[in-house]
């Protein structure tokens, strides 16, 4: 170093480093596993705390990567801790020194007093109307969790820039983990590799999940960003938005094995091409384009997947739906909660408390990891109640519908996007339940600020207008 250089010299970490070692083995001592994750968040945590504090960038990204890989889990405390549910306990640290850098104060809309609310009755549902108030508040704490980032990226997010950035990196993780989805899947096919794969997750059928938690909620996620990247090509046309989603979007897709994502896939995308038609976007050109990309997907992944198809929808029976073993599943699941439901019509029975009332044994073996409702709107009515379905409902109606004003005023490919996405979640959703993890809820967010600074700028132009 120079003399007189201002630079003051990095400590030495060492010391700290073997002082948190020796606590970490005092502590648990048979534990090595726990002993190195304790000095790796030691080293790593004040990093990534004074990071995020530094760059909203930083913490936004962070944000959209954790909620983008829910399979991994820690046990603490007998919960499981998910990379969400981590980054979104140090966010919790880093808000305040965010929030005091904006340059302008966060403007709230009604969406987001709406989801306060749906909070403040998870809370009450599972604290005063749970058989297990100790347990359900505690998956409660788990849930808020994961609606948090909604909040986060209200604060984080404060003009154009910073939501070009968070919508650019949800597409960039989302094709990231859509790869390591599809690397598992030729690993499996070529090499019998187990990682990322649910081996019998229908029976003699494998199906993918990647990072996701399970290989429906692959598949609504990879169907979600299928049908934003296509609008994001047919508004813009850029073949990086092509790839993006025939290339992993739909590719993932079909190797989740997901009747439901499938179908979702294939609804919205075409609502998305009948809107970009009426708006004289489609041409020969990007027809050709579309077309030839997504035969070059097919012919990558239809061969390993074809006769599992059939096999799904061979035991697909309109006479006789219980005749399908997943559609019989769900058949007992709703009849069950429906009874839950029936005993706690009001406020519900506290948050995911249908596995604490599932009397699986009833049903015999192959039954006990069931105790879960696959339908979003049941789930919310069984937990929270019909005040709780009400209230998650004006939450969500009342947030399309200022994206529906926004969209009015001025058209944005990427709210477009994003609404897209949504729709394929709510159709997803019917057939299995995303609300209690965080993508969903990162997501929802980025609509809520590309609502709030739509209306934020035609507000301040209207006032330059007036003076």
């Amino acid at each position: 170093m120079k003399p007189g250089s201002s630079v003051a010299p990095i400590p030495n970490p060492t010391p700290l480093l073997f002082f948190i070692t020796a606590i970490a083995l005092l502590v648990w001592p048979d534990a090595a596993g726990i002993t190195a994750l304790t000095v790796a968040g030691g080293i790593v945590v004040p990093v990534a705390l004074v990071a995020m504090a530094k760059s909203p960038q930083v913490a936004i990204g962070a944000l959209v990567a954790a909620a983008a890989m829910p399979r991994l889990a820690i046990d603490i405390m007998g919960l499981k801790a998910r990379p969400e549910h981590l980054i979104t306990g140090l966010l919790i640290c880093v808000v305040p020194f965010i929030w005091k850098k904006r340059a302008q104060p966060v403007e709230w809309i009604g969406p987001d007093y709406w989801l306060i609310a749906y909070i403040a009755l998870i809370f009450f549902s599972s604290a005063f109307m749970s058989v297990e108030p100790g347990q359900t508040t505690k998956w409660a704490i788990q849930q808020t969790f994961a609606i948090l980032p909604y909040f986060f990226l209200r604060i984080f997010i404060v003009d154009r820039r910073d939501f070009r950035w968070a919508f650019n990196a949800l597409l960039a993780v989302g094709a990231v983990t859509l790869g390591y989805a599809i690397l598992c899947f030729y690993s499996h096919i070529f090499l019998g590799s187990t990682f990322g794969v649910e081996v019998e997750q229908y029976g003699e059928i494998a199906a993918i999940y990647g990072l996701q938690f399970e290989a429906n909620i692959l598949g609504g996620y990879s169907a979600a960003l299928a049908a934003m990247m296509l609008t994001m090509y047919l508004w813009q046309r850029e073949q990086k938005f092509l790839i993006g989603c025939t290339f992993f979007g739909l590719v993932a897709v079909t190797i989740s094995l997901s009747r439901a994502a499938l179908i979702a896939a294939v609804v919205v995308m075409s609502i998305v091409g009948l809107l970009a038609f009426m708006r004289r976007l489609i041409d020969r050109k990007v027809v050709f384009n579309f077309a030839a990309a997504s035969l070059g997907a097919a012919l990558l992944v239809a061969p390993f997947v074809v006769q599992h198809y059939i096999k799904r929808f061979s035991t697909v029976e309109i006479a006789d739906p219980t005749a399908d073993p997943n559609t019989l599943t769900r058949a007992v699941q709703t009849v069950a909660a429906l009874d839950e439901i029936a005993k706690h019509p009001i406020f519900g029975g506290g948050t995911a408390s249908f596995q604490l009332a599932f009397d699986w044994q009833k049903l015999g073996v192959g039954w006990e990891d069931q105790g879960w409702i696959g339908n979003t709107e049941l789930r919310v009515l069984h937990d929270t109640g019909i005040v709780g379905l009400i209230t998650f409902a004006i939450f969500v109606v009342s947030l399309v519908w200022f994206a529906r004003k926004a969209l009015k005023r001025e058209s944005s490919p990427k709210l477009i996007a994003l609404l897209a996405g949504g729709l394929v979640y709510c159709i997803t959703f019917q057939a299995t339940e995303g609300t209690l993890l965080a993508f969903p809820w990162v997501h929802l967010g980025l609509i809520g600020c590309a609502v709030s600074i739509m209306s934020r700028e035609k507000h301040g132009n209207e006032k330059l207008v007036a003076a």
